[in-house]
């Protein structure tokens, strides 16, 4: 599923999911995520318009999974099958899309992470009379 807003849910009954045990950190694969600001180059901006992650920065930082490759085609013709896009050498185009719903659950978990930090760090800090 693509969306362009970003606006989804997801099924998440306890009733229907089994092998419920807590996530190990997520805190290193967070830090190595780069953040980028860039624009469509469909959209001729003149200067970066939009933020978030590139997938093949993603793959190269070890986090390919959550990486997917797309097969781009083009819509067929009343009711035709949609026909592949291809390249100048016959190839089928295709790009790359990013799992951000995972990446959302992965930053939820890097959060409570450094709110545990936070608190132990704030009761020491407590403790020395701070």
């Amino acid at each position: 599923f693509l969306s362009a807003t970003g606006s989804y849910g997801t099924v998440s009954d306890q009733n229907l999911k089994e092998n419920i045990a807590d996530s190990g950190s997520q805190w290193n694969d967070i830090k190595a995520m780069r953040v980028r600001k860039y624009s469509w180059k469909k959209d001729k901006a003149s200067e970066a318009n939009m933020i978030g992650v590139v997938a093949q920065e993603l793959e190269s930082a070890g986090m390919g999974k959550l990486v997917t490759t797309n097969l781009e085609s083009n819509p067929g013709d009343d009711g035709a099958p949609d026909a592949p896009t291809l390249d100048s050498d016959g190839n089928q185009k295709s790009f790359k899309s990013v799992k951000t719903s995972v990446i959302h659950m992965k930053a939820l978990k890097a959060l409570q992470e450094a709110m545990e930090r936070i608190e132990a760090l704030e009761a020491k800090v407590a403790s020395l009379g701070g």
